[in-house]
């Protein structure tokens, strides 16, 4: 896999200026020449006998530093973007527009149980239940104390007997100005 640098080494070798002017470095590092030598830079072909002559090569040996650096600069951006994008650029691999969302995957398999979980608040009360059935009766109680003697008491009212019966017994009650005096 190739990596782009980030530098090229250097500036530019020359830029194309006005007809007669003189070579000269600018400001911003970089050769303005003139209209003349720039065209016929331009239609240069063989660089051999740069090579051979080596007065010529003397002279030039910088020139060929920074074409030997401008080469690798092009050698390692062919690489990059063979690797990024591929030989055909119509079916180049560069970022497109994003697609559509895919389709939802199957289930996952089936989790652990989880731990037992806390225990839950007390319920409300439960309804009233039904009254129980009345238990047996109980024993008879004691004798209340003798209550205290009545007084003399002046009544009047109704004189006479009469016979209540119950069952086979029967009783007779003798009346006398409304209370009882007798009964046989």
């Amino acid at each position: 896999m190739a990596n782009i640098n980030d530098n090229i080494r250097g500036k530019k070798l020359f830029k194309q200026g006005s007809s007669g002017q003189k070579a000269a470095k600018g400001s911003d590092g970089e050769y303005t020449v003139s209209k003349e030598i720039s065209d016929d830079l331009a239609g240069l072909t063989d660089i051999s006998q740069v090579y051979n002559d080596d007065g010529l090569y003397q002279y030039n040996r910088f020139l060929l530093k920074e074409i030997e650096n401008i080469r690798q600069d092009v050698e390692e951006l062919h690489a990059f973007i063979k690797d990024a994008f591929g030989k055909d650029s119509s079916s180049a691999a560069s970022q497109g527009a994003k697609g559509d969302k895919g389709d939802t995957g199957s289930a996952g398999a089936k989790g652990d149980k989880g731990d037992k979980g806390d225990t839950g608040a007390t319920g409300a009360t439960g309804a009233t239940g039904p009254q129980g059935a009345t238990g047996p009766q109980g024993p008879a109680g004691a004798d209340g104390a003798d209550g205290k003697d009545g007084s003399d008491a002046s009544v009047s009212g109704a004189s006479g007997s009469f016979t209540a019966t119950s069952g086979k017994s029967s009783v007779t009650v003798t009346v006398s100005n409304g209370l009882i005096s007798q009964i046989k």
